[in-house]
Parts: structure tokens; C-alpha cells; sequence
């Protein structure tokens, strides 16, 4: 047959053809044995064959089978008959490999469930095929009183040469020699040696009836250290040794009865054949959970020495008998090394049988009880930790402690840090407190001081010259001009003092101060100034700077007193992040560019109790002194929107950095109130976007100011039913140059996009809004424009609608958000 059929048909037939020599071969096998005893075939190996081969080439080849029986029976009985008999033995054969793959049977894993499955499919094809075989047989003329056994001998006959021929057939696999092949080779032989001698007349014949018991003796040993694979060929080679030196009246079986010399060779190869089969497949499934149990033991050594947290077993006394990979590195010594070593060398508090008193040992059933200490590294570093430990018993019935300590150092640094920032925070109320009760105070004491003030001089002026109440009056003026300058500095700590605001040069401020104070400091003082070149202006009070700058300086003279010393004022540019606004006692009100006046000296420094209450005022460390000198400098810095921050260390020094916001291109030149002309009024026009409050912030700072916009980058929409997130987006994208308009749900947007649909450059959508959410306010925008949308939600980006995540025009950001991520977002859609 021409075409692409013609090689599987050819294939077909000879595959067909060769089994049926196969068969009828070892057919003939059987009834040597059948006629050299008393025409029983005890042994039937096609059997096996048929098996064999229909479960690797494919049942379709059952045609091989059917011939090849044909061809063994065909002499014996008659022609109907013997299709009949033949169509059973290729049924038998079918059946049992149906069943062997229906039982998932799989001859390279060779475990118990495949020797179960191997067994019923095999009984349940020969029962078949005997059954088939004795009913043909019977009507064909067998007596009734012969079929019982009839069916019994064919039916064992068919079990013991699928034993004998299926397993080494299902389990061939193509020969690789390698080193490892050398001693199954050398079993084989020996095997053959020993089945040789006991089915030959080479031995005495006093002795060959003994010679069985070697040959099956290295069975069991075979069946304890091979495969299935290995085992069933020594089998083979045991029953073909046996059934042919019987046969032809050789061996251990020669000088037996017929029917005995049968049944003994049929004994003692369904036998060897079951033991193989037994104890390679047990051994086998044997061999596969020792190495699951390994893979586990591995995996589970792998999983204890990864984990971040350190764990260790010891002894009653002390002594470490594990410790994991993390507790390694921790210490940097090696296991081998810690192994034999008291856990009480690096980890003094871990609990002992001697010492229940720091940590009751839970026992078995137990919850496992904890103590926090310190652990000690090789290089003299302490750690944190908390250890939980239990009472356990090992596998030797021994009792130890597992311990497993979880690191706490960065949790109390943690806790450090948060109770540093807590008492900062508590600092700037305190000085916020401070400032409110001085600011009250000095209004109060204003009012108080004006009308002492307007009655003296009215006195003095209602008196003539010479008048000895003149005198008593001037000491009255004279009181109420230093209480007003008390008062001055109680505003400027309160940062409600008036300032005269112009643009400053700091360095010419600082040139004309230094000048000034050079003869004031004592004499062994070096003052340097390391000012930068081109410094920004800023925008100011040039008295109050001038004042600050006088406080720092005169204080760090005192500092340094009569010892030589150095004070150094320099300046520089600072472009502070957002993150760093909160840093320092006092911090600015807004990131942004600033000039730096640092201040430093050499002097005594001063201790964490001093600079604690630096600024508070009534406070110093002077014998003579108001204590509102650094108050004062606080209260300025804060009018001016600035930040300072102190750094001292006892017997090295302080350094004062004063941050001062860089002056805009048009600063206004009026006199007014910082803190309380920047607050917009509600409703004012035009509406301008106000500066989001610093987290973190030290101090608490005046009201937020109002600042243009950048330059304009078209109008975007923001849609949020959150007041919050509202606010923090309409921010953001003002910062970034957008002019903005708010809605808090889908409808109220649509609405307002339609309204502003030629000026909306972007739209940032909530997907979850009442009336209408995020999804149908995006499709209904779509049916109008396709301007570039970010859609935002606290879930992930599968709560997209698959529709609208294809869209390119569409993006998604997933809430919380920072700046830099909305920017991202918006350089992906193409904004």
C-alpha cells in the first residue's frame, strides 16, 4: 500500500508474525517439560510473553498471540478447538494487560502497589484463559471427572510462566555497561554457576538433591540488594536451568516420579519467582522512602538553617548538640566549632534545669516560655533576642532543651527610636505651649507696660524742672524701656514678632556682624568664616538674623571661655527632601532650597539634660542672664519659616545649623506678622493651593502658606469619595503644575468632564465611589474623549476590568501613593 500507511502496516504484520514465533518457541519450552514428566504443562512461559510484549508494543498485536497458540494447538486437538483455545490464550493476555494498566501499573518504580497490580491483573487474565481453555476442552470431548483438574494445572501453569518470563520482560531495558553493572553481572553468573550444578550431573549424586539451596539462597540475597529488573532475570535463569535438566533427566529432580519431578520444578520456580517479587518490591519501596525521608530531612535542615531566627538544642548541663546555619553567621564560628560548647558562653541567660528561676521550662505538652538577653558575638557585639525554649526528648530517650531566640534588636531600636521621636514630639509641644503662654503673656504685659509707659511721661511732663519725683519717674521710664525689650524677645520666642522683611545677602550680614563682635570674644578665640560663594539671598529681618547670629557667636565665645578655641561660622546651599523636613529640634515648614548658617565652636559642649531645655525660656547656664537668649533665636528662626538643629558633644564642641528659606525672585518688602498673614481666608479669591502639613515635625509650625503654582501644566480631575486622598492628589498635582478640580463621586465627575472636557489634560479615578464607580465614570468619559485616566483603588490591578487595563490611554495606581509613584504613572499613560 503506497503512501504513509504502508510502514505501520508493515510494521503491523512483521511486529504480528514475530510474536507468534516467539510464542510457539517458548511454547515448545512448556512441553518439553510436559512430555519428558506426564504431559502436564505445569510451566507455561508464553504466557508471560504474551504479557510482556502486548503491555509494551500495544494490545493491538493480539493477533500474534491467537497465531502462535494456533500453531502449538492445532496439533493436538481439533481445528475448532483449537481456535477456540487459541482465541482464549490471546484473550488471557488482553485482559491482563487492561488490567495492569487500569491498575496504573508501572514496571520501572517496581513498588508494592505495582506487585499488587501485577498479581490480580495476572490472576485475572489466566483465570480467563483456563476457563476458556477447559470449556473448549470439554466440548471437544474431555470427561467431566478431568476438568476440575484440567482447569487447575492450565491455570498454573499460565500464573507460573507469567511469575517466571513477565517480570524480566516488562522490566528489559536496553544494556549500559558501566562500572556500577560489574557486580549485577557477576550475581548472573554466579546464578548461573550454582543452577548449573544443581540441574547437571556434574555433582556427586549424592549431593545434587543439596544443590538447590545455594542457587536459592543467592536468590535471597539477590532480592535484598537488586531491582526488580536484576532479580527476575536470576529467576529466569533458575527455572530455564530447571525445566530443561529435568526435562532431559538431569539435576536434583532426575531420579523423582514424573508427576513429583514436575510438581517439584513447578515449586521451585512459582517459589523464586514470588520471593523475587516480593523482596525487590519491597525493597524498593523501602529504598524510596529512606530517599523521600532524606529529601525531607534535607529539606527540612535547608528550612531551619535559612530561617531568619536562631535555633539550638543542648543538654540539661549546658552543652550544644545543634545549633542552625543562622546562629552560625550570627557568631561567626562554624558549626563543628560550637558543637561540645556551653550556651552559656554567648547566650548567658539561656534558661537551665539550674536556673528555672529566670524561665520555667515548659514541658512536653506544654506552651514554651520565653526571656528576653543579650547574645554575644565573636567580635564583642551584643544582640538582642527572645528565646522560647522546651523540654524535649530525643530519639535516644535523652532529655535536652530547644531553644528558638528571635532577633530584637532592630524592634529596640525601633522602640528607641519611636520614644526619641515621641519625646521630640513632646519637646515641641512643650515649646509650642511655651510659645502660646509667652505670646499671651507678652500681649497682656504690652497692654500693661503702655499705660505705665503714657502715665509716666505725662507725669514728667506735668512736673517742673528740678522736681525730686522727676527722678523716681526717669527710674519708672527707665524700667518700662527693659521691660519692653523683654517683652520683644517673648514675641520673637513666641514667633509672633513683627519683622521688616527685605532681601538679605547673609554673607554681607555675617561680614558686618563678625566685624563688630571680633573684640567682644576673648582673646585666645579664632573666629573663621567659610562662607560660600554666590549664596542665594533670603528673605528677612535683617535686625532679628542679625541678633540670631550675635546669640550663637557670643555664646560660643563663652563656650570656649579662656582655653584656645576655634568658632567657625560657614554658609552653604541645602535642598531638603521631604523625608528630611522632620529632622532637628525645630524643622522647616515645607521641603525646598535653603541657605545654611552653621555655627561651631570648640568649646565644653553640652549634656543631653542641657539641650533639652536649650530653648526654653527663663532657662541658662549663665551666673548672670534672663535665659532668652536662645528663645529668642528659636522664636526668629520660626517667623522667618526656617528650621535649627543642635549637635554638641561634652568636651568637643557645639554646632548650630540654622536653615533659612532661599528668598523668591519678587519677595514682598511689607511689614507684617509671619505667622498670621500666610494663613489664607476661607472663601478668598483667587484659590490657591496650600502647602501639606509636614509628618514628623518637631515643633509645631505656623499656618501653611500660600504659594503659586508652577508653571501650568493643563487642568486635572481628581475623583474621590475619601476627603483625605482627595486632598493629598489635589496637593501633589499642584506641586507638579496642574491646576485641579475635585469630585467625590463618578456622577459628579462626568459631570464636571463634560463641563471641562477641552481643558482636562488627565483624570485620576477611585474605582470604588457611590452613585457611580470608577469603572462606569471611565466608560462614560471613553464615549466622549480619550484623555489619559489613571484609575486608583486600595486593592491590586486585577480589580481592573480586563477591557479597561487593555486600554493604553488607561492606567492604574494602587493607593497609598507617593509623589514619585503618581509621577510614574503619569509618564505611562504619556501625561
Amino acid at each position: 500500500m503506497p503512501g504513509p500507511y504502508a510502514t505501520p502496516i508493515a510494521r503491523f504484520v512483521a511486529g504480528t508474525l514475530a510474536l507468534a514465533l516467539g510464542y510457539y518457541l517458548t511454547a515448545q519450552v512448556g512441553l518439553v517439560l510436559a512430555r519428558a514428566s506426564c504431559d502436564i504443562a505445569l510451566v507455561w512461559p508464553p504466557a508471560g510473553l504474551a504479557v510482556a510484549v502486548l503491555f509494551r508494543a500495544g494490545p493491538r498485536y493480539w493477533p500474534g498471540v491467537f497465531l502462535g497458540a494456533l500453531a502449538c494447538q492445532v496439533a493436538q486437538f481439533d481445528w475448532w478447538v483449537a481456535l477456540g483455545v487459541s482465541a482464549g490464550h490471546a484473550a488471557a493476555a488482553v485482559v491482563t494487560v487492561r488490567g495492569l494498566r487500569g491498575f496504573g501499573f508501572n514496571p520501572a518504580t517496581a513498588g508494592r502497589r505495582d506487585l499488587y497490580a501485577f498479581l490480580f491483573a495476572g490472576l485475572g487474565g489466566t483465570t480467563v484463559g483456563a476457563t476458556n481453555g477447559v470449556l473448549w476442552r470439554a466440548a471437544g470431548g474431555l470427561p467431566a471427572s478431568d476438568l476440575l483438574t484440567a482447569w487447575l494445572i492450565w491455570w498454573l501453569g499460565a500464573t507460573t510462566g507469567l511469575l517466571i518470563v513477565g517480570p524480566p520482560l516488562l522490566t528489559l531495558e536496553r544494556p549500559q555497561f558501566r562500572r556500577s553493572s560489574l557486580r549485577p553481572a557477576l550475581g548472573l553468573l554466579l546464578t548461573t554457576v550454582l543452577t548449573c550444578l544443581a540441574f547437571t550431573n556434574i555433582v556427586d549424586p549424592r549431593f545434587r538433591s543439596l544443590m538447590v539451596f545455594p542457587p536459592f539462597m543467592l536468590l535471597l540475597w539477590v532480592g535484598m540488594n537488586e531491582r526488580l529488573r536484576i532479580g527476575s532475570l536470576h529467576v529466569l535463569i533458575l527455572a530455564s536451568f530447571a525445566i530443561g535438566g529435568t526435562s532431559a533427566g538431569l539435576g536434583a529432580f532426575a531420579h523423582l516420579a514424573p508427576l513429583t519431578k514436575l510438581l517439584m520444578v513447578w515449586a521451585l520456580t512459582t517459589t523464586s519467582a514470588l520471593v523475587i517479587l516480593a523482596m525487590t518490591t519491597t525493597m524498593a519501596e523501602r529504598e524510596r522512602a529512606e530517599a523521600a525521608l532524606a529529601v525531607a530531612a534535607q529539606e527540612y535542615q535547608n528550612l531551619v538553617d535559612r530561617t531568619p531566627a536562631a535555633i539550638v538544642r543542648y543538654t540539661p548541663e549546658g552543652v550544644l548538640t545543634f545549633v542552625n546555619e543562622t546562629l552560625c553567621k550570627l557568631l561567626g564560628q562554624p558549626r563543628e566549632r560550637l558543637l561540645g560548647q556551653s550556651v552559656l558562653t554567648f547566650i548567658p541567660k539561656m534558661p537551665r534545669r539550674e536556673e528555672v528561676a529566670d524561665l520555667p521550662v515548659a514541658p512536653l505538652t506544654g506552651p514554651p516560655n520565653g526571656v528576653s538577653g543579650m547574645i554575644r558575638r565573636s567580635d564583642g557585639a551584643c544582640l538582642w533576642y527572645r528565646w522560647t525554649a522546651r523540654l524535649i526528648k530525643t530519639v535516644a530517650g535523652r532529655d535536652e532543651f530547644q531553644a528558638v531566640g528571635i532577633d530584637l534588636t532592630e524592634r529596640r531600636q525601633a522602640e528607641e527610636e519611636r520614644v526619641a521621636i515621641q519625646r521630640k514630639m513632646e519637646d515641641a509641644q512643650r515649646l509650642e505651649a511655651l510659645g502660646v503662654l509667652a505670646g499671651g503673656v507678652a500681649h497682656d504685659f504690652n497692654n500693661l507696660l503702655a499705660g505705665v509707659l503714657g502715665h509716666a511721661e505725662l507725669a514728667v511732663g506735668s512736673l517742673p524742672e528740678g522736681h525730686p519725683a522727676r527722678r523716681h519717674l526717669a527710674t519708672v521710664l527707665s524700667g518700662v524701656a527693659q521691660a519692653s525689650g523683654l517683652t520683644r524677645q517673648l514675641l520673637a520666642y513666641s514667633g509672633k514678632g513683627r519683622f521688616m522683611l527685605k532681601t538679605i545677602s547673609l554673607n554681607d550680614l555675617i561680614r558686618q556682624t563678625t566685624e563688630l563682635l571680633r573684640l567682644t570674644l576673648p582673646k585666645k578665640v579664632n573666629l573663621t568664616l567659610d562662607l560660600a560663594p554666590g549664596l542665594p539671598t533670603v528673605t528677612g529681618d535683617d535686625g532679628q538674623l542679625r541678633q540670631v547670629l550675635m546669640n550663637l557667636l557670643i555664646n560660643a565665645g563663652e563656650a570656649i571661655g579662656d582655653r584656645a578655641g576655634t568658632v567657625t561660622v560657614t554658609t552653604a546651599v541645602h535642598d531638603l527632601a521631604l523625608e528630611a523636613v522632620s529632622g532637628g529640634v525645630y524643622s522647616p515648614a515645607a521641603p525646598g532650597q535653603f541657605v545654611e548658617l552653621i555655627v561651631s565652636d570648640t568649646g565644653c559642649g553640652m549634656d543631653d539634660a542641657t539641650k533639652a531645655r536649650l530653648f526654653d525660656p527663663f532657662f541658662t547656664t549663665k551666673f548672670t542672664g534672663r535665659g532668652l537668649g536662645m528663645s529668642a533665636v528659636l522664636g526668629i528662626v520660626r517667623g522667618h519659616q526656617g528650621g535649627i538643629r543642635v549637635d554638641s558633644r561634652v568636651g568637643i564642641g557645639t554646632r548650630f545649623t540654622v536653615l533659612l528659606p532661599v528668598a523668591p525672585e519678587c519677595p514682598p518688602a511689607v511689614l507684617h506678622t509671619p505667622p498670621e498673614s500666610v494663613t489664607p481666608t476661607p472663601g478668598a479669591e483667587p484659590r490657591r493651593p496650600r502647602r501639606a502639613p509636614v509628618p514628623g515635625a518637631d515643633v509645631a509650625t505656623p499656618g501653611p502658606t500660600v504659594t503659586p503654582p508652577p508653571a501650568g501644566r493643563g487642568l486635572a480631575l481628581v475623583a474621590d469619595d475619601e476627603p483625605t486622598v482627595r486632598q493629598v492628589a489635589e496637593l501633589l498635582l499642584v506641586q507638579m503644575g496642574y491646576a485641579v478640580i475635585t469630585a467625590t463621586n463618578g456622577a459628579e465627575a462626568v459631570a464636571l468632564f463634560v463641563e471641562h472636557a477641552d481643558q482636562i489634560r488627565v483624570v485620576l479615578l477611585d474605582l470604588m465611589m457611590p452613585v457611580m464607580d470608577g469603572a462606569e465614570a471611565l466608560s462614560a468619559i471613553r464615549d466622549r474623549s480619550t484623555v489619559p485616566v489613571i484609575l486608583c483603588s486600595g486593592y491590586t490591578s486585577e480589580a481592573v476590568p480586563e477591557e479597561l487595563a487593555a486600554d493604553s490611554a488607561t492606567g492604574f495606581l494602587q493607593k497609598p501613593y507617593a509623589r514619585g509613584d503618581l509621577q510614574v504613572a503619569l509618564t505611562a499613560i504619556g501625561v
